[in-house]
């Protein structure tokens, strides 16, 4: 069984500047799909100018003005930014349900995996929790890259309840 603390006012600081680099992680992936939709829109309309006339362009699948140009490549667009956000482990609505209700969680356990992400501006980690089902947790060290854990290491690890980020990580013994 966790048991779960308040928070104090300095890891409450420290989620908050998760939060911050969580979203403007997601305003970067907002801008690639915007620069994929200008370059999807207008790419395609500099070939067909070159090679057909007006009316041919106004019928064409690429037109501005068909429906399901603008359907598709909207839909792409949304799917990017969700798999973007996905792939990079953004934790910003559970970083906010953390800021919300103010519960952090302590655990020792060893390291099972570390590896870094989003550019070495994260650090994961991979424990295995012991306990009635023995089961994987990924916790997120979100300032920086952490080069003195390895696997195996046996850890205590102080984290936000639902987002996982990690507050506090010290070795043990």
């Amino acid at each position: 069984m966790q048991d779960y603390s308040f928070m104090t006012t300095e890891e409450i600081f420290l989620l908050q500047d998760a939060l911050k680099k969580n979203k403007r992680q997601i305003f970067k992936f907002i801008l690639i799909g915007l620069t994929l939709v200008l370059i999807a829109a207008f790419v395609p309309q500099l070939f067909l100018k070159q090679r057909l006339s007006q009316d041919e362009i106004d019928e064409s699948v690429f037109s501005y003005k068909n429906a399901w140009f603008w359907t598709w490549l909207l839909s792409f667009v949304l799917v990017l930014i969700f798999a973007l956000i996905k792939v990079t482990d953004v934790r910003y609505y559970t970083i906010k349900k953390d800021l919300t209700r103010l519960q952090k969680g302590q655990i020792k356990v060893p390291l099972e995996m570390v590896y870094q992400s989003n550019d070495d501006m994260q650090t994961s980690f991979i424990v295995k929790q012991d306990g009635l089902k023995k089961r994987k947790r990924l916790f997120y060290w979100m300032r920086g890259r952490l080069d003195d854990f390895r696997s195996g290491q046996e850890v205590e690890i102080v984290y936000g309840r639902y987002s996982r980020v990690i507050l506090a990580i010290s070795k043990v013994g």
